[in-house]
């Protein structure tokens, strides 16, 4: 795999080209999930089986997930349904480590290896508001913003544990674009069946890699109330004096949020299709 077209996968933060804040409230949505699926398969069929895909999804098994499945979240499950990529390998017995990200993630369903993730449910906005898409060893959690109401699939985020978050993509179809290109790079980049130097290189790429995210100041919700902008306005009108806000037009990009907040951890929200998000000081309970 060489030669591969200087492309890029997320758009540009607007902070670092100098354009206008975005007037939709969505970001652009970014390549589409024909184009995040062809890429996929090309990595996968070129990696010597360092990277396979699980297999599409059923309508009927996405029918009975708690969320709503737009059409067009529909078309990519239906040909993905998940990415395992070996990125170590025992030299003395063969062991492998693998990343998965899983589409229909056991978090989404309310356990994992045993245990609840009700907690992870809530911190993420509670059930119905989002759709958990990978968990790394670091304890990063990347979830889909999910509308409760329309029902519609807005940006991609991650989260720790703590009080700091990153809006990823604008949409699950171009975070697993950009997923593609950097396994694609990884694969080029690295010696023939290497598997630790492949390893290696994607996290080096993945998930920031050299789409270093902007860093946004966030607003407490007694502050938005009274100022100008109706969205934000209507974003804090149900959040107490002490919750925070971020306005999220202004970058299309990767965006970083730490929010200050006085407890240990916080309920995260998402309005306006994903482009404000919320964080309420939350004991954890």
């Amino acid at each position: 795999m060489t030669d591969l077209p200087d492309l890029p996968d997320l758009p540009v933060p607007t902070a670092l080209t100098g354009s206008t804040a975005a007037e939709s409230p969505a970001a652009a949505k970014g390549p589409t999930a024909a184009e995040a699926v062809a890429v996929l398969r090309r990595v996968a069929a070129a990696s010597g089986g360092l990277v396979t895909l699980d297999p599409g999804i059923e309508d009927a098994r996405l029918d009975a997930w708690p969320v709503v499945v737009p059409e067009e979240i529909r078309v990519l499950l239906r040909s993905v349904g998940g990415v395992r990529m070996i990125v170590s390998r025992s030299p003395v017995n063969g062991f492998e480590s693998i990343d998965h990200v899983d589409l229909d993630h056991a978090y989404n369903h309310g356990h994992y290896a045993g245990g609840s993730t009700g907690w992870y449910l809530e911190h993420a906005g509670g059930p119905g508001t989002h759709w958990f898409v990978f968990t790394d060893h670091g304890d990063g959690h990347v979830y889909v913003d999910v509308d409760r109401e329309s029902g519609a699939w807005g940006p991609v985020f991650m989260f720790w544990d703590a009080t700091d978050t990153v809006r990823v993509a604008p949409s699950l179809s171009a975070w697993l674009h950009h997923l593609a290109r950097c396994l694609e790079r990884a694969l080029a980049e690295s010696p023939a069946d290497d598997v630790r130097a492949f390893g290696m290189r994607l996290g080096a790429l993945w998930p920031d890699g050299e789409d270093r995210p902007v860093d946004l100041e966030s607003t407490t919700a007694a502050e938005v109330r009274v100022g100008a902008d109706p969205l934000l306005r209507a974003a804090a009108a149900e959040l107490p004096d002490d919750a925070r806000l971020v306005d999220l037009r202004s970058v299309t990009g990767p965006v970083r949020v730490e929010f200050d907040l006085p407890a240990a951890t916080c309920r995260y929200g998402r309005h306006a299709e994903g482009s404000v998000l919320t964080a309420t000081p939350w004991d954890g309970e």
